[in-house]
């Protein structure tokens, strides 16, 4: 997954478009026959950079849906600018593949611990989504911890548990640093 990622990288840098999988070197082909939900973290110096990912499989396999996660995080985190060739150089990442996920009773989510559980956060009505992978943040220690974070991430003053459905996630996680 980190080398598709890489490559994707470097392949939209050298011709300013999306690689399709025939465009990359897929060292493990079977990846083409497998549906997933992947969301791909770029960090620069520590600090995440930029971020795409989907809460379900939208395309027809895990590498097609990693090559368009890549490209969002480098170019469509509205959090951040667009990332540049020269920034790319020094890009770090991290791949996580959600494995599990399932609806939370309502104030179960205080309960979880964020370094092995993840989040998915969505308004009742459907207006905005967010999403907190396990072990992303350093500050995230508690299940309480993602309150504010939530509340960031959806541009919320407030958060009341009960006007959201939340997902516990697991994930497989690959960086490479």
């Amino acid at each position: 997954m980190l080398e598709i990622i890489s490559q994707t990288i470097e392949y939209y840098f050298k011709y300013l478009r999306e690689p399709s999988p025939s465009d990359l070197k897929i060292q493990n082909e079977s990846l083409l026959g497998i549906p997933g939900c992947t969301f791909v973290t770029l960090y620069k110096n520590g600090e995440i950079r930029g971020a795409g990912g989907n809460v379900k499989e939208i395309e027809k396999n895990i590498v097609d849906e990693t090559i368009k996660n890549t490209i969002t995080a480098l170019t469509l985190d509205k959090r951040f600018s667009p990332i540049t060739m020269e920034e790319a150089k020094d890009i770090k990442i991290r791949v996580d593949l959600i494995k599990e996920r399932h609806i939370l009773e309502e104030g179960k989510m205080l309960e979880l611990d964020p370094v092995k559980f993840g989040i998915i956060c969505i308004k009742r009505d459907y207006e905005k989504l967010a999403v907190i992978l396990p072990n992303i943040a350093a500050k995230l220690l508690t299940g309480s911890d993602f309150i504010p974070m939530i509340k960031e991430k959806l541009e919320e003053k407030e958060f009341n548990e009960k006007d959201y459905i939340i997902y516990q996630i697991t994930t497989q996680t690959m960086t490479n640093f």
